[in-house]
């Protein structure tokens, strides 16, 4: 099979012919029809993950079982989307529905090979069937873009009547960020570039284009949570943003170097800051379904997959609107 191979990091990506996978007891070969690129792939490419390598990157995909191993929990022919992990289930975490902390967790691209490739081996239990209706680049980042932030709007209690705020409302994360919290019923305002502003309005009731954002979103009346899709940058003006005892859902990390937080503003206005990591099984058949019933509409650009080490090295530049999705 056709593979992207990256030796070490920051290493270039090699497209090589190497052997196709056979599934071991619970596990199943997909054939990847869509995959998704995201920031984490550049960060894990750059040195600021940690990878196992070489390895075949990538966390994000769709695509049809092809072979299954003994005790598998899914078919051949069956249409899947694949969570960004596998999963013991058998730990503290993966007991109590939450392993996305699971203490023996593989990341796909990190720990074991990924998905930017003709076929992925994965564990049966870390795969979801895809409803007829949705398509498979839609599918392929549904759990790491949608499934995180259906946690999210879990955690941080998002309903109606709220005001949401989104950082970085364009990007993959933030312009579904806006979907995810009109879904749950809450009305959403959009931060992002002037230049973004008119895509980000298509999904946002409203669209702020100043860095100091907070001035304007207090003039909405305060926000109750604050999607945060972007990170260091701008997280001072999201607490400035939100209403005493407000909740930031923290999800970006664009700028993975330490960040200073001004602690009185914090405590004086009681903020809880809910990290969130990833979704969990639950989270993606939640993502999945609001796909299907046409609550959220993903936003992504198809390109070819010989396209994907352009768009890898592109991903600081921020260009692109929603998620890019490279067919397989």
């Amino acid at each position: 099979m056709k593979a992207y191979i990256v030796r070490g990091q920051g290493s270039e990506l090699e497209l090589s012919e190497v052997e196709r996978p056979r599934p071991g007891p619970g596990k199943a070969l997909v054939r990847v029809k869509a995959a998704g690129i995201c920031y984490r792939d550049y960060l894990a490419w750059t040195g600021w993950q940690r990878v196992k390598f070489p390895t075949v990157p990538g966390h994000e995909f769709a695509g049809i079982v092809e072979e299954v191993g003994e005790g598998a929990s899914v078919s051949p022919g069956d249409r899947v989307a694949g969570m960004m992990y596998e999963y013991c289930g058998e730990c503290e975490y993966c007991k109590s529905g939450r392993e996305n902390l699971c203490r023996n967790k593989k990341v796909f691209g990190e720990d074991v090979w990924g998905a930017f490739a003709e076929y992925v081996v994965a564990d049966s239990k870390s795969l979801v069937k895809i409803p007829d209706n949705v398509d498979f680049a839609s599918a392929s980042f549904a759990a790491c873009v949608l499934s995180t932030l259906v946690r999210a709007a879990k955690r941080t209690g998002i309903g109606p009547g709220q005001l949401v705020v989104v950082t970085g409302a364009s990007g993959g994360v933030g312009i579904h960020a806006l979907q995810v919290a009109k879904a749950y019923g809450a009305k959403a305002v959009g931060i992002t570039r002037p230049e973004k502003a008119e895509h980000v309005a298509k999904y946002a009731d409203y669209v702020i284009t100043r860095q100091d954002f907070a001035e304007e979103v207090k003039r909405l009346g305060y926000a109750d949570v604050v999607i945060e899709a972007v990170g260091g940058p701008t997280i001072g003006q999201s607490a400035r943003a939100l209403k005493p005892g407000g909740k930031i859902a923290l999800i970006g990390n664009v700028d993975p170097n330490p960040q200073p937080l001004q602690l009185g503003l914090y405590i004086l206005k009681e903020i809880d800051v809910l990290p969130v990591l990833q979704g969990t099984r639950s989270d993606l058949v939640e993502a999945l379904r609001l796909i299907s019933e046409g609550k959220i509409r993903p936003v992504y650009s198809l390109h070819k997959f010989s396209d994907l080490p352009r768009l890898l090295a592109d991903m600081p530049k921020a260009r692109h609107i929603g998620r890019q999705v490279v067919e397989i």
